[in-house]
């Protein structure tokens, strides 16, 4: 009889392995990880991994799971868009830069070929949604020269294929730069198709690049 997944117990194990896995993922390659490896950093037995997970595959899906919903979380909090806080800088895509700095090991995992497609394609439906509805607050739907769905999911994967390059290059530039010109070469270059003419946008400054260690 397997143990309730509100069971305290449950929680605190579970977390105690995905915690251990994360820490194995700061200093050793994931194919690298075996089971008695977390099951050792996280102190506790190999039977009782197996109690909760099939293999580490299984775990990886939880916490990428888990990524993609404080990804959802933080999503939620994005203020509205107005042409004011675009021209100070501000860009929703802030979060999901942000977020890969402070979870890379996670990230290079997730963009890999070991990563789960399932979970990138619910990063990139989350963004879209999101850009979808900052578009239907700022601008009236006969406005639109293209389908909102279309505007949102292009404007999604094109940021999504740029942070996987930008972690691929080992971050050259800040999560700051990156998340406003992302959000700048969607906007200027799609401006069209949310009926603006003359997008009253200027790119941001380009930083120096930071030195290779």
């Amino acid at each position: 009889m397997s143990e309730a997944p509100t069971d305290l117990r449950v929680i605190k194990t579970r977390r105690g392995l995905r915690d251990a896995f994360f820490r194995l993922l700061c200093d050793k390659d994931y194919d690298d990880i075996s089971i008695q490896d977390i099951a050792t950093e996280a102190e506790t037995a190999r039977v009782t991994f197996y109690r909760h997970y099939q293999n580490k595959e299984e775990l990886l899906v939880e916490c990428l799971s888990i990524t993609s919903e404080e990804l959802k979380k933080r999503s939620e909090e994005i203020p509205q868009l107005t042409p004011e806080a675009i021209q100070q800088g501000y860009t929703p895509m802030q979060l999901l830069f942000d977020h890969i700095k402070e979870e890379e090991q996670l990230y290079r995992i997730l963009f890999s070929n070991r990563g789960t497609q399932v979970v990138v394609d619910k990063i990139r439906k989350l963004l879209a949604d999101r850009v979808k509805l900052l578009l239907m607050e700022r601008f009236p739907e006969n406005q639109f020269q293209a389908p909102a769905d279309i505007i949102s999911i292009h404007f999604a994967s094109a940021q999504l294929g740029l942070a996987v390059w930008w972690l691929e290059n080992d971050m050259p530039y800040t999560p700051q730069y990156m998340a406003q010109i992302s959000f700048w070469l969607s906007l200027a270059g799609g401006a069209r198709g949310y009926g603006v003419e003359n997008f009253p946008l200027d790119p941001p400054p380009i930083p120096e690049l930071k030195e290779k260690s």
